[in-house]
This record gives structure tokens, sequence and C-alpha cells, in this order.
């Protein structure tokens, strides 16, 4: 049997820029925490948090020392209770990420209606919904779309780990439903990069399977397309790999 690697593959820049980060928070002097785990990957987690990094699930959790904001990002109240108890804040955020924050908060200072193309219980895309005031429409998948009302101004933000090839489609539903349509396509370049890769290499093998955690955009995403675009017996499993 012959296994084969796609092109692109592994941890993105966002994801490996928090894990440094973390990592060099370890390696400081007092007590260093994760809001949620790091990365949705149970070693990188379990190392962590055998040099001292424990992840928690609010900032009620901690009364001093260190907090990490993972890559997925947080809302604005975060920043604001984690300062009014004197922690120190380590924002380890993806700019790709950051950037969809603030175009989602832009769009609703100019007045427009926005629309968030992601899953609606990510938390990279309740994040970004929170700097919009949580007056985002959310929507994943293209029916959705259709049953939107026609508006005078939208404005869309995509989930950075979006698939682009529902990104097409979703935006030529979308431009029927607004004169005035102002695209932010925020899928950063490596989960491009990725898609593409793994879409090309799985219309040419028997068996695709996509490795990593079950619970991760960018893992189920991957293997959304490459069974869909890439028209291959494609499967996800919980990876137990370090890239």
């Amino acid at each position: 049997m012959e296994i084969i690697l796609a092109e692109n593959h592994g941890f993105c820049y966002g994801v490996k820029r928090a894990v440094e980060m973390a990592n060099e928070a370890a390696d400081s002097d007092g007590k260093s925490y994760t809001l949620g785990p790091i990365i949705h990957n149970p070693q990188v987690v379990g190392r962590l948090e055998s040099k001292g990094v424990s992840p928690i699930q609010e900032v009620a959790d901690i009364d001093e020392g260190t907090m990490i904001i993972r890559s997925h990002g947080v809302g604005p109240a975060i920043y604001e209770e984690a300062e009014e108890k004197g922690l120190n804040i380590l924002d380890a955020t993806c700019p790709h990420v950051k950037k969809a924050q603030q175009d989602a908060k832009s769009v609703i200072e100019d007045g427009m209606t926005l629309v968030i193309l992601g899953e609606k219980n990510h938390p990279e895309v309740k994040s970004i919904n929170l700097w919009a005031n949580n007056k985002g429409i959310i929507i994943e998948d293209e029916e959705s779309a259709k049953n939107l009302q026609v508006v005078e101004k939208m404005g869309v933000v995509v989930q950075t780990t979006f698939s682009q090839f529902k990104f097409n489609s979703i935006i030529e539903i979308l431009e029927k439903k607004s004169k005035n349509l102002k695209i932010f396509k925020t899928i950063c370049n490596a989960t491009q990069e990725r898609q593409n890769s793994a879409v090309e290499l799985a219309r040419n093998v028997d068996l695709m399977i996509v490795i990593g955690g079950k619970n991760s955009g960018n893992t189920n995403r991957l293997a959304e397309v490459c069974s869909t675009d890439g028209r291959s017996n494609s499967r996800s499993i919980d990876s137990r790999l370090d890239y």
C-alpha cells in the first residue's frame, strides 16, 4: 500500500504561533493558563499542562497569573474582565481572526447588515460576532443563505477555516440579496492551500484520511471538501500524532 502526504499539511501559522507563545509562558515565572484548550490536539494540551500551563474554562477560574487567549479569539468583555482582575493577558489570537473580528465590527459601525459565514457554535465564529455586539447573522450553508431577506446594505465576514468552495457558492446567492454587498474574504491563505492540496490528492487516491481532532474546524472542513469536491472516499480520525 502506498501512502501519500498532501503537499501542504500540518499546523498553520496561527496555531504554531499560539503554541510557541504558550511554551514561552511555561518557561517564565508565575502561573499560566489558557482560556480553553490552546489547540484541538490532546497531545499538545497535555504536554503544556505538564509544564504548568493549564486550560481553564472561564476567567473566574483564576485569580492571578497569566491568561493566554487562544488562536480562536474572544470577545471584548473577556479582556475587560481579565484586566479588572489584574491578570497578565497574553493574546495569541490568530492575526487572521483578529482581522475578521475588526471587519465584523466595522460592518456594524457602518450600518450594514452583517453576515458571518461559519459554524454557529465554533469559538472563532462566536468571537467574531461578539466584536459586532452579537448582531451578525451566522450562515453555515447555501439553504440558510437562500432564506435571508433582501437588505439594502450587506457586509460578509468569513470564518478563517471555512470551505472556500462553499464560500463561492454562498456568495453567488448573497449577491442576489443586496445591491450593496461588501465581502471580506477572511479565509486564511494556509486554509486555502491545505484545502486545495487535500482536494487534489483526494481525486487521485482510493482512500483519503484526514488526521486531526474531530472537534477541529480545520479537520472537519478538510474532510468535507475532500468528500464533496475531491469525490473521494474520505474520513477523519482523531489525531494521535503531533505534526
